[in-house]
Protein backbone atom coordinates (compact mmCIF):
# COMPACT_ATOMS: atom_id res chain seq x y z
CA UNK A 1 0.00 0.00 0.00
CA UNK A 2 2.82 2.41 0.86
CA UNK A 3 4.57 1.77 -2.44
CA UNK A 4 1.30 2.29 -4.34
CA UNK A 5 0.68 5.59 -2.52
CA UNK A 6 4.20 6.80 -3.28
CA UNK A 7 3.82 5.82 -6.92
CA UNK A 8 0.49 7.64 -7.18
CA UNK A 9 2.01 10.77 -5.61
CA UNK A 10 4.90 10.65 -8.09
CA UNK A 11 2.50 10.29 -11.01
CA UNK A 12 0.37 13.22 -9.84
CA UNK A 13 3.47 15.39 -9.44
CA UNK A 14 4.71 14.48 -12.92
CA UNK A 15 1.25 15.18 -14.36
CA UNK A 16 1.16 18.59 -12.67
CA UNK A 17 4.58 19.50 -14.07
CA UNK A 18 3.55 18.46 -17.59
CA UNK A 19 0.25 20.35 -17.58
CA UNK A 20 1.81 23.44 -16.03
CA UNK A 21 3.80 23.89 -19.23
CA UNK A 22 0.57 24.85 -21.00
CA UNK A 23 0.05 28.07 -19.02
CA UNK A 24 -0.29 31.16 -21.20
CA UNK A 25 -0.76 34.84 -20.31
CA UNK A 26 -3.42 36.65 -22.33
CA UNK A 27 -2.91 40.11 -20.91
CA UNK A 28 -2.16 42.37 -17.95
CA UNK A 29 -4.52 45.04 -16.60
CA UNK A 30 -3.55 47.65 -14.01
CA UNK A 31 -5.35 50.10 -11.77
CA UNK A 32 -4.32 52.26 -8.83
CA UNK A 33 -2.54 55.44 -7.74
CA UNK A 34 0.90 54.00 -8.49
CA UNK A 35 0.46 52.65 -12.01
CA UNK A 36 -1.10 53.22 -15.40
CA UNK A 37 -2.05 50.91 -18.24
CA UNK A 38 1.49 50.96 -19.61
CA UNK A 39 3.61 50.43 -16.49
CA UNK A 40 3.81 46.67 -16.02
CA UNK A 41 3.99 43.42 -17.92
CA UNK A 42 4.04 39.78 -16.93
CA UNK A 43 5.65 36.62 -18.24
CA UNK A 44 5.73 32.97 -17.27
CA UNK A 45 8.63 30.56 -17.65
CA UNK A 46 8.27 27.75 -20.21
CA UNK A 47 7.80 25.16 -17.44
CA UNK A 48 4.91 27.19 -15.95
CA UNK A 49 6.59 27.30 -12.54
CA UNK A 50 7.54 31.00 -12.23
CA UNK A 51 5.53 34.13 -12.91
CA UNK A 52 7.47 37.41 -13.28
CA UNK A 53 5.98 40.90 -13.05
CA UNK A 54 8.08 43.80 -14.33
CA UNK A 55 7.10 47.37 -13.40
CA UNK A 56 8.03 50.65 -15.04
CA UNK A 57 7.86 54.01 -13.23
CA UNK A 58 6.24 52.70 -10.05
CA UNK A 59 7.64 54.74 -7.14
CA UNK A 60 6.80 56.30 -3.78
CA UNK A 61 8.97 59.25 -2.72
CA UNK A 62 8.84 62.03 -0.12
CA UNK A 63 11.13 64.76 1.20
CA UNK A 64 13.43 67.39 -0.25
CA UNK A 65 13.89 66.94 -4.00
CA UNK A 66 10.95 64.56 -4.39
CA UNK A 67 7.61 65.05 -6.10
CA UNK A 68 6.02 65.19 -2.61
CA UNK A 69 8.31 67.47 -0.55
CA UNK A 70 5.71 68.27 2.13
CA UNK A 71 4.57 64.71 2.81
CA UNK A 72 5.74 62.82 5.91
CA UNK A 73 4.26 59.56 4.63
CA UNK A 74 3.11 58.30 1.25
CA UNK A 75 1.60 55.05 -0.01
CA UNK A 76 1.12 54.10 -3.64
CA UNK A 77 -1.02 51.17 -4.76
CA UNK A 78 -1.27 49.20 -7.96
CA UNK A 79 -3.63 46.29 -8.52
CA UNK A 80 -2.30 43.87 -11.12
CA UNK A 81 -4.79 41.64 -12.94
CA UNK A 82 -3.02 38.94 -14.96
CA UNK A 83 -5.35 37.04 -17.29
CA UNK A 84 -4.12 33.48 -17.81
CA UNK A 85 -5.21 30.28 -19.51
CA UNK A 86 -4.63 27.35 -17.17
CA UNK A 87 -4.77 23.64 -17.98
CA UNK A 88 -8.18 22.05 -17.41
CA UNK A 89 -8.39 20.19 -14.13
CA UNK A 90 -5.40 21.96 -12.58
CA UNK A 91 -5.10 24.62 -9.88
CA UNK A 92 -2.17 26.74 -8.70
CA UNK A 93 -0.91 28.45 -5.57
CA UNK A 94 1.82 31.03 -5.08
CA UNK A 95 4.32 29.43 -2.69
CA UNK A 96 7.28 31.80 -2.94
CA UNK A 97 7.59 35.53 -3.60
CA UNK A 98 10.86 37.24 -4.52
CA UNK A 99 10.84 41.01 -4.09
CA UNK A 100 13.25 43.16 -6.06
CA UNK A 101 13.50 46.93 -6.12
CA UNK A 102 15.58 50.00 -5.40
CA UNK A 103 15.44 51.93 -2.11
CA UNK A 104 17.05 55.22 -1.09
CA UNK A 105 16.13 55.80 2.55
CA UNK A 106 17.93 58.06 5.05
CA UNK A 107 18.27 56.97 8.67
CA UNK A 108 15.14 58.96 9.45
CA UNK A 109 12.87 56.94 7.14
CA UNK A 110 11.43 53.45 6.60
CA UNK A 111 9.15 51.76 4.09
CA UNK A 112 7.75 48.56 2.70
CA UNK A 113 7.05 46.81 -0.58
CA UNK A 114 4.01 44.54 -0.26
CA UNK A 115 1.98 42.10 -2.31
CA UNK A 116 -1.40 40.61 -1.43
CA UNK A 117 -2.62 37.66 -3.45
CA UNK A 118 -6.37 37.71 -4.00
CA UNK A 119 -8.20 34.70 -5.45
CA UNK A 120 -11.82 35.42 -6.40
CA UNK A 121 -14.24 32.80 -5.16
CA UNK A 122 -11.95 31.56 -2.39
CA UNK A 123 -13.30 32.45 1.05
CA UNK A 124 -9.91 33.08 2.63
CA UNK A 125 -8.10 36.28 3.64
CA UNK A 126 -5.50 37.65 1.21
CA UNK A 127 -2.01 36.18 1.43
CA UNK A 128 0.09 39.11 2.69
CA UNK A 129 3.82 39.23 2.01
CA UNK A 130 6.12 42.19 2.24
CA UNK A 131 9.68 43.45 2.19
CA UNK A 132 10.28 45.75 5.17
CA UNK A 133 13.04 48.34 4.76
CA UNK A 134 14.66 50.67 7.29
CA UNK A 135 17.16 53.43 6.51
CA UNK A 136 19.90 54.11 5.93
CA UNK A 137 19.89 52.13 2.69
CA UNK A 138 20.79 53.14 -0.86
CA UNK A 139 20.74 50.51 -3.57
CA UNK A 140 18.94 47.47 -4.93
CA UNK A 141 17.23 45.16 -2.46
CA UNK A 142 16.01 41.60 -2.80
CA UNK A 143 13.88 39.67 -0.32
CA UNK A 144 12.43 36.16 -0.70
CA UNK A 145 9.38 35.04 1.28
CA UNK A 146 8.16 31.42 1.36
CA UNK A 147 4.58 30.52 2.14
CA UNK A 148 4.26 28.37 5.25
CA UNK A 149 3.51 24.69 4.47
CA UNK A 150 -0.18 23.95 4.63
CA UNK A 151 -1.21 27.60 4.20
CA UNK A 152 -1.14 27.70 0.41
CA UNK A 153 -4.15 29.38 -1.20
CA UNK A 154 -5.09 27.49 -4.37
CA UNK A 155 -7.07 28.84 -7.26
CA UNK A 156 -10.52 27.60 -8.16
CA UNK A 157 -11.08 24.79 -10.64
CA UNK A 158 -14.21 26.15 -12.28
CA UNK A 159 -12.82 27.53 -15.53
CA UNK A 160 -9.69 27.40 -17.70
CA UNK A 161 -9.53 31.18 -18.14
CA UNK A 162 -8.63 32.77 -14.82
CA UNK A 163 -7.17 35.98 -13.42
CA UNK A 164 -4.23 36.13 -11.03
CA UNK A 165 -4.95 39.19 -8.91
CA UNK A 166 -2.15 40.90 -6.99
CA UNK A 167 -2.72 43.99 -4.87
CA UNK A 168 0.62 45.79 -4.52
CA UNK A 169 1.69 48.62 -2.22
CA UNK A 170 4.76 50.83 -1.85
CA UNK A 171 5.04 52.98 1.28
CA UNK A 172 7.66 55.37 2.65
CA UNK A 173 7.48 57.42 5.86
CA UNK A 174 9.64 59.34 8.30
CA UNK A 175 10.14 58.17 11.84
CA UNK A 176 8.14 60.08 14.49
CA UNK A 177 9.72 63.27 15.83
CA UNK A 178 12.49 63.32 13.24
CA UNK A 179 13.49 66.62 11.64
CA UNK A 180 15.49 65.13 8.78
CA UNK A 181 13.54 65.46 5.54
CA UNK A 182 16.13 64.06 3.14
CA UNK A 183 14.48 62.37 0.17
CA UNK A 184 13.15 58.87 0.86
CA UNK A 185 12.10 56.66 -2.04
CA UNK A 186 11.24 53.12 -3.09
CA UNK A 187 11.36 52.56 -6.81
CA UNK A 188 10.31 49.66 -9.06
CA UNK A 189 11.25 51.41 -12.29
CA UNK A 190 12.37 48.69 -14.70
CA UNK A 191 13.87 51.22 -17.14
CA UNK A 192 16.42 52.45 -14.59
CA UNK A 193 16.97 49.37 -12.43
CA UNK A 194 15.74 46.36 -14.38
CA UNK A 195 13.97 44.99 -11.31
CA UNK A 196 11.05 42.61 -11.14
CA UNK A 197 9.07 40.52 -8.70
CA UNK A 198 8.91 36.76 -9.15
CA UNK A 199 6.25 34.35 -7.94
CA UNK A 200 6.88 30.62 -7.67
CA UNK A 201 3.80 28.60 -8.58
CA UNK A 202 2.84 25.15 -7.34
CA UNK A 203 0.39 23.09 -9.37
CA UNK A 204 -1.85 20.18 -8.46
CA UNK A 205 -4.78 18.31 -9.98
CA UNK A 206 -8.13 19.61 -8.81
CA UNK A 207 -9.59 17.68 -5.92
Amino acid sequence: MIKQALLMSALLLATAEIYAQNVTIRGVRLTGSGCTESTANASVTPDGQTLAVLFDNYMADIGVGSANPQAAQLKKTCRVLIDVDVPAGMQYAIVRTEYRGFAALPASAYGYHRFSQIIPGVAMPPSMREAQLRGPVAGNYEVAVDQKPGREVYSTCSKPQQTIELATELMVAYLPNTKDRSMAAINLDSVDTGVESRFRLRWRPCK
